[in-house]
């Protein structure tokens, strides 16, 4: 059987994103070119193009690089699970290319809405998706009542760390701020102090 057109290599996506990754972290995602990030990783356009449909696609591939997506989270508590979730959306969002990225990709993106469908369903869907997983393991070994809102939950757990790294003059995200957000948590779904 013959196949049309070069065979990708796996190895120029890994080039693209950690010279995507470098550029981000250097001058912010703003500032992101095709033609600086190709010549960069070594590559060339068409190569960047048969991989990503544009700029924005790179911000979930890095992202789930650099982060995973965070399903393989099962400590045998609530509150130990919740804590691991937020250990690493510290490790996320204290991240310097994401730092760089977020606020350059978040206007990018306002203005081609469609351009967040890569993130959205790749990236973030995933991880919000996993919390129902935990809310469901937790009332399954009894620590909370069924009925709660996953989504208020994960919003709940992201959104100040989120609005420290956004807004100006904000105190760094810190482990003091992902401990509360998991108190908070834990006091909504009505877990017990000791869980």
């Amino acid at each position: 059987m013959t196949t049309r057109g070069r065979p990708r290599k796996s190895a120029i996506d890994e080039d693209l994103l950690a010279a995507a990754a470098d550029l981000i972290a250097a001058r912010g995602f703003a500032a992101l070119t095709v033609d600086d990030l190709v010549r960069r990783a070594g590559t060339s356009k068409p190569a960047f193009y048969r991989r990503f449909r544009g700029l924005a696609d790179l911000v979930p591939r890095i992202l789930a690089t650099r982060h995973g997506l965070d399903s393989d989270i099962d400590t045998g508590s609530l509150r130990g699970d919740l804590e691991e979730v937020q250990r690493r959306q510290v490790a996320l969002f204290t991240d310097p290319v994401v730092a760089s990225a977020l606020v350059g990709w978040a206007a990018h993106v306002q203005r081609r809405p469609e351009q967040a469908r890569p993130f959205v369903e790749s990236y973030l869907a995933p991880r919000r998706a996993f919390t129902h997983v935990i809310l469901a393991q937790a009332v399954a070994r009894g620590e909370i009542l069924a009925g709660s809102d996953p989504d208020t939950i994960a919003d709940l757990l992201t959104g100040p760390l989120l609005m420290r790294i956004v807004l100006p003059g904000m105190p760094p995200v810190d482990n003091r701020l992902a401990a509360q957000t998991v108190s908070a948590a834990l006091a909504l779904l009505g877990a017990h102090a000791d869980q």
